[in-house]
């Protein structure tokens, strides 16, 4: 798994370059994995946003959502362009999506224990928000 985020401290770290240690930074470095030195990338989970609300959250070849996408009329995939959320007031959605890529098969009955993995990374960025507060998400619908 590579992120956008990996970008930044994977080319400065091919190029020699320190970054600042002034702040946060959301990406690993993989430039072992691009060069072909580890087979497997440094990165094991990644947080999706819509705005500053935690979306989804991603475990290895797994998806968890907090919070339910429902399907829009005509709209082919799970989630979908168009697609809308609404709050839960149960258990999280959880999908393998290796096996599962268009999410229609819940797996919160058998894969809950994959759970406790969302819960350490999410403490560890709300801890990390402490130090470091994220800026005011944007919203391509809310236009205050």
């Amino acid at each position: 798994m590579v992120a956008i985020h990996d970008f930044l401290p994977t080319i400065a770290s091919i190029i020699g370059v320190k970054l600042p240690t002034d702040r946060a930074y959301d990406g690993v470095d993989q430039s072992d994995f691009f060069m072909g030195k580890q087979e497997k990338s440094n990165r094991e989970s990644f947080i999706t946003f819509i705005e500053n609300e935690v979306a989804a959250f991603r475990w290895k070849q797994f998806r968890i959502y907090p919070n339910d996408f429902v399907m829009s009329g005509g709209n082919p995939a799970r989630p979908g362009v168009a697609g809308g959320r609404m709050e839960m007031n149960s258990m999280p959605s959880i999908y393998n999506i290796e096996n599962d890529p268009r999410e229609e098969d819940n797996l919160i009955a058998t894969k809950a224990w994959t759970f406790r993995f969302y819960m350490k990374a999410i403490g560890e960025y709300y801890k990390s928000l402490k130090k470091y507060p994220n800026p005011k998400g944007v919203s391509l619908t809310n236009f205050e």
